[in-house]
């Protein structure tokens, strides 16, 4: 199993919104090779995703309301075959987690129509439309992760 580790903070906003979407978004057939997952680099523990994030994914059909924080570590880092963080100072802190392996931690924005090296804002203590704003800004580059993925399994596999 492939396993896709989303970074933010808290892991209570943008990383579970993105963990979300990519699940909605994979490939149907892709659904039982890849596995998705968050944590954050200063995460508490069992904590529920922000109302918000929770709404403003909701209105786009996808349900976060059972996701609970992870603070990242060592295990998760070594296990994942790719670690998308949303920030700039958040690849850092996990590429030193990972010592000398580093190619497959990236920003996620590496993956939208412009790759830039952007950070992904943080909408946390911001109204619904900043958590709108922030699903805004994730959603292509989640995008352009779910057909990454769909061509790399693709040319590994062969047809689907």
């Amino acid at each position: 199993m492939f396993e896709v580790l989303m970074i933010c903070t808290g892991n209570i906003c943008r990383s579970p919104m993105a963990e979300g979407l990519l699940r909605h978004m994979l490939p149907a057939w892709l659904q039982d090779r890849v596995t998705v997952r968050s944590a954050g680099t200063h995460a508490l523990h069992g904590r529920h995703a922000e109302p918000y994030a929770i709404d403003a994914m909701a209105r786009h059909g996808i349900d976060i309301s059972d996701h609970r924080a992870r603070l990242v570590n060592r295990e998760m880092v070594r296990r994942a075959g790719v670690i998308l963080t949303m920030e700039q100072s958040q690849l850092t802190n996990v590429r030193r987690m990972m010592g000398w392996s580093k190619s497959h931690a990236k920003l996620l924005t590496d993956f939208g129509p412009e790759p830039d090296g952007s950070d992904v804002e943080d909408p946390y203590g911001g109204p619904l439309e900043a958590y709108l704003l922030c699903l805004q800004d994730i959603r292509p580059c989640i995008e352009g992760l779910a057909a990454e993925l769909d061509d790399v399994f693709t040319s590994i596999e062969g047809e689907k």
